[in-house]
């Protein structure tokens, strides 16, 4: 598995801000989910003008029932401008939805009527073994309304993750149809956070892989075949690409901290929000402390209650809210995953460090070994060469050479000091 980030609509490997053009002819696809507790209906469109006739005759916004429209094809410039104008987006908001390379994001808007959230889709692709990412846009809208904008896909990228939704609303498993868009809003960032935990656990299986590698090559066990790769330059460059992967992932999943508290720190300013100018006047009064005058000095009255009875939240509760009560709780268990994503993420990258420092060890005990070989030989042959210099030398008075065992004797010799060199340094444990 090649463990490298992969972005599509990258030509080059340029991290600026660029909008995407017109000029791509890639189709796009309108995909329009509604439902309720008890009845569940799909459309899907292909073009713009099949669009608008189908919201010609039927509303998204309502609250008995539930929409998702998923949108995928975010290059279409005129498409997402048409869109903007009907459902009333923000110019900021439709610019960051078409461009590329964004940082996640969470915006509230209009007032806490709508929430505006930016995340990258990170996913293997099952043939290539690429990890791929994408950028998508979450536009929660009141009265159970939810807009996603995806990049279209192609031959090679032909993976749809939300998928698993898309099943469980169309069989009507688990309550997902029995809860609110904001659920279902859940469920979708939920999918995406599990999609980071597998691929965390595709490049951990690599990781394991090279630890074990590298722990084998401590033992020496050369009849464990662990890997195809060899105990050299490609494994040090399998590790830093895998720690350049891990430390992008770390860049990329940085905000979602900061995103799940917004969405947690959202209750209060939501549930008023979603109220009338006069409700929220009076709500404030309510719950401002009532003074009275007593010769100069104020003290509390605790009976005081300034919000009438004609001002009540059934009378302005014209909409259906943004945000359940019950959605909360499951922010809170978003919260806990994204806690323990950045915990793996912290643990793989300063286990990738380690194995880095592992490698430089491994590889300098390496180079000392073979080191401490040429030097234990030259140690070796120092006394033989100087046998062999001085009994070398054509003097007439050398005993040795007019004698007829004194090659043999010379022979006897430099073995004798060769076992001794090496008898000696197996004693004293060198060799």
């Amino acid at each position: 598995m090649h463990i490298r980030f992969h972005n599509h609509r990258l030509a080059s490997d340029e991290y600026d801000l660029n909008l995407m053009t017109n000029r791509e002819n890639r189709p796009i696809l309108f995909n329009i989910i509604q439902y309720d507790e008890s009845h569940y209906t799909e459309h899907n469109f292909n073009c713009l003008s099949e669009l608008n006739l189908f919201l010609a005759t039927t509303s998204c916004s309502s609250k008995d029932y539930c929409t998702w429209m998923n949108i995928e094809g975010i290059h279409r410039t005129d498409i997402l401008d048409d869109l903007s104008n009907r459902f009333n987006f923000h110019a900021l908001t439709k610019e960051d939805i078409y461009t590329i390379n964004e940082r996640m994001k969470l915006d509230l808007l209009d007032n806490g009527s709508s929430i505006y959230l930016l995340m990258k889709m990170i996913y293997v692709h099952p043939d290539t073994e690429h990890i791929n990412q994408e950028q998508i846009s979450f536009l929660l809208k009141e009265n159970n309304f939810l807009i996603t904008f995806q990049e279209a896909k192609d031959d090679l990228k032909s993976i749809d993750i939300f998928q698993i939704v898309k099943n469980r609303l169309k069989n009507n498993r688990g309550r997902i149809r029995s809860l609110k868009t904001d659920y279902l809003f859940y469920c979708l960032i939920d999918v995406l956070i599990e999609n980071y935990m597998f691929v965390l656990d595709r490049i951990s299986t690599k990781i394991d892989m090279i630890d074990k590698l590298l722990l084998n090559k401590l033992k020496q066990n050369k009849y464990v075949d662990i890997s195809s790769h060899h105990f050299n330059s490609e494994t040090l460059a399998l590790i830093y690409h895998i720690k350049h992967d891990m430390l992008s992932f770390r860049i990329l999943c940085q905000p979602l901290r900061e995103i799940i508290i917004k969405l947690q720190k959202a209750q209060d300013r939501i549930s008023l929000t979603n109220q009338s100018v006069q409700y929220r006047r009076q709500y404030r009064r309510k719950k401002r402390p009532k003074r009275i005058t007593l010769s100069g000095y104020y003290f509390f009255n605790p009976n005081s209650d300034s919000l009438n009875p004609h001002w009540s939240l059934e009378t302005f509760q014209e909409k259906a809210p943004l945000f359940n009560e019950y959605i909360f709780m499951y922010f809170k268990d978003l919260n806990d995953h994204i806690i323990l994503l950045h915990d793996r993420i912290d643990t793989y990258c300063d286990l990738l460090s380690s194995l880095i420092s592992f490698y430089v060890i491994l590889n300098d005990a390496e180079m000392n070994r073979i080191m401490t070989f040429l030097t234990l030989v030259s140690i070796i042959f120092i006394p033989l060469t100087f046998f062999c210099g001085l009994f070398s030398m054509n003097f007439n008075n050398s005993p040795p050479l007019k004698w007829y065992y004194g090659y043999f004797l010379i022979l006897a010799i430099l073995g004798a000091c060769g076992i001794f060199t090496i008898t000696f340094f197996k004693w004293k444990k060198w060799l």
